[in-house]
């Protein structure tokens, strides 16, 4: 089935375009929407494939300590950052005895829905705009908030959940490597069960999420709206997002 594509945008592991995805209307449209890691280390040649990508709109879900240490290299784009910081999922949340994927993403679901809404209202309102979605690995609070626009918009669900699934391979060597040093300095220890929060991207933890949201409201479409988002933003999500013709 159709997922994401990576796209080697320099500095980062997990940049993807959504673009190509089967969904009840119709395709996902290509250079639209991305999601990616961090964007901290793109230098000059990331830059010049932002702006050749269309990006006018950064979407950082990363909380105030990870922006500082790592801040976004976009000097020069001419882009609007929205800064919807999530602590769920950071490395320091990860650092906390005893969490796992589930718990996170619950916490994501029920304690950070105004974040959801505020993301995909951006989405929905880009206009001619590529956005790119991103935190620190583009797993967790990216891999939450892509996975409800694409479902608002009626991308089948399997497609979302192997979209989030292929997310580990991207993390694997390089990347997680150096977030297990950096999360090291703070005294975290190098275990099995960090590896998986940090890097990992279990089907079931992605399966949860939607489960407890479904649960709770019958489907994403009535979460979101119980959550503040408005008829037209979902109808103008999916118009941005999904080729009827395709």
């Amino acid at each position: 089935m159709e997922t994401s594509t990576r796209i080697p945008v320099p500095g980062t592991y997990n940049f993807r375009d959504v673009g190509g995805m089967p969904a009840r209307n119709g395709t996902v449209r290509d250079g639209v929407l991305y999601r990616s890691d961090g964007l901290h280390r793109i230098g000059e040649a990331g830059r010049a494939e932002l702006r050749a990508l269309g990006v006018g709109i950064v979407i950082d879900l990363r909380d105030e300590n990870e922006a500082r240490l790592m801040p976004d290299d976009l000097e020069g784009l001419d882009v609007e950052v929205l800064r919807l910081p999530v602590f769920e999922g950071s490395g320091a949340s990860q650092g906390s005895g005893g969490i796992s994927l589930d718990a996170l993403y619950e916490r994501i679901v029920t304690q950070h829905a105004s974040v959801v809404v505020s993301a995909l209202r951006e989405i929905a309102s880009a206009g001619e705009r590529s956005v790119v979605v991103h935190c620190t690995a583009g797993k967790d609070r990216t891999g939450i908030v892509v996975a409800l626009a694409l479902l608002a918009a009626g991308v089948d669900r399997e497609a979302v959940i192997e979209d989030y699934a292929r997310t580990e391979a991207n993390l694997a060597g390089e990347w997680l490597e150096e977030m297990v040093r950096l999360i090291g300095r703070y005294g975290i220890p190098d275990t099995p069960e960090l590896r998986i929060l940090m890097g990992g991207s279990p089907r079931e933890a992605i399966e949860g999420a939607l489960d407890t949201v479904e649960r709770a409201h019958g489907s994403t479409r009535d979460y979101l709206l119980a959550s503040g988002l408005g008829l037209h933003d979902l109808a103008a999500l999916e118009r941005l997002l999904i080729d009827p013709d395709a």
